[in-house]
């Protein structure tokens, strides 16, 4: 009988493609993953996975026990926790530290709704998540990306403040206005922050901390169109004179059944919210 912490390991393994990974996974170590799939090839008479040093590639066997096994083991794995009643899907969220939280919040929480048995934790590194909520440039290559908005570039500045009621800025403007800036944004390199302020305002280490500081009045800063869109007390202004960039915001996820399903039930609900 074949075992289904072996099938798991192997479904794990198949997704990622390589064992140490499918053991972090799992939580075990690589040892015993490589294991459990060398112990189903022997079972089953035929490789899974041709071994090489850049991973697995799996055997036309190989592709045929996933698609037959990934349901099954999905459903057995989950079997104490919805017969117990208790969240034990645990889904690995990332959001960058250049995306606000806030339509992210809405969708979770629809999917909460809609598969009770989700639990979500939070990772530091989008490399670690099922589900990140970040831009085309910034994604894992091992996670498919889905478009959510194209958006430009501007400047974000607190509804309080005497540039806030203008329709569009031109950089002389603003050059002798404080700023914030914001290091960790990839596109940020599109205009040149220090034509702004030599000697910037604060410094913050993501979004929601810049966009409270804006609010309050501390500086200026650099942001995507959206970051005004559930705020009141701050405007988001064009510049006039300056190609101030775009970017592409969405949803990246793993190649996993389970996170592709979950992405893309997230993007509609963030689309149509």
């Amino acid at each position: 009988m074949i075992e289904l912490n072996s099938l798991r390991y192997f479904v794990s393994a198949y997704e990622v493609r390589t064992f140490s990974k499918a053991a972090r996974e799992n939580g075990v170590s690589q040892p015993t993953v490589s294991a459990a799939i060398q112990k189903l090839e022997d079972r089953l008479g035929a490789s899974l996975f041709l071994r090489s040093k850049t991973g697995l590639t799996p055997t036309p066997l190989g592709t045929r026990l996933y698609h037959d096994a990934l349901n099954s083991v999905a459903h057995l794995t989950t079997l104490e926790s919805r017969i117990l009643n208790q969240p034990k899907q645990n889904v690995r969220i990332h959001c960058a530290p250049d995306m606000l939280i806030n339509s992210l919040a809405s969708g979770l929480s629809s999917l909460r709704h809609e598969f009770s048995d989700l639990a979500f934790s939070f990772t530091a590194d989008a490399k670690d998540s099922d589900i990140a909520y970040t831009t085309d440039v910034c994604l894992p290559a091992s996670h498919s990306f889905i478009l959510l908005e194209e958006e430009p570039f501007g400047l974000a500045f607190s509804s309080k403040h005497p540039l806030a009621t203008l329709s569009e800025v031109r950089l002389e403007d603003v050059c002798r206005h404080p700023v914030i800036h914001r290091p960790y944004c990839p596109n940020a390199d599109h205009m040149d922050m220090n034509a702004l302020s030599a000697a910037p305002a604060a410094q913050t280490m993501n979004d929601p901390q810049l966009m409270d500081l804006v609010a309050a009045d501390l500086g200026i800063a650099f942001t995507p169109r959206s970051h005004a869109r559930y705020r009141e007390d701050v405007v988001w202004v064009p510049l006039a004179d300056r190609n101030a960039g775009t970017r592409k915001a969405g949803i990246s996820h793993r190649r996993s059944a389970l996170a592709t399903k979950l992405a893309k039930k997230l993007a509609e609900v963030i689309k149509s919210g």
